[in-house]
């Protein structure tokens, strides 16, 4: 029974395997091909260098990220810290009525 339910799936699998490349050629020919840059030229690329804004630095952009979010970092952990503190004064408060 093992034998004949393999083959059945060997022979489903071979009849049906041109079927898949042939819908693969079908969804090939629907696809928009790349643009063609050809001789246009870009805009961007005639205009002039100002050279005031050109910056010269070591940093990196994940440099300046980490330099803009710091401060951020350190007031939201100085806050954390404080509700504990606050949290814990405010239970220590409650026990001591008892």
């Amino acid at each position: 029974m093992r034998v004949k339910l393999a083959a059945l799936a060997l022979l489903l699998l071979t009849l049906f395997a041109p079927a898949a490349s042939w819908a693969d050629d079908e969804d090939k020919e629907s696809v928009i091909p790349p643009a063609e840059v050809g001789s246009l030229i870009d805009p961007h690329s005639q205009e002039p260098i100002d050279l005031s804004k050109i910056e010269i630095t070591t940093q990196t952009p994940a440099d300046r990220f980490v330099n803009a979010t710091t401060p951020l970092v350190v007031a939201l952990g100085l806050g954390s810290v404080a509700l504990v503190i606050y949290t814990l004064a405010q239970g220590a408060k409650e026990s001591q009525r008892d």
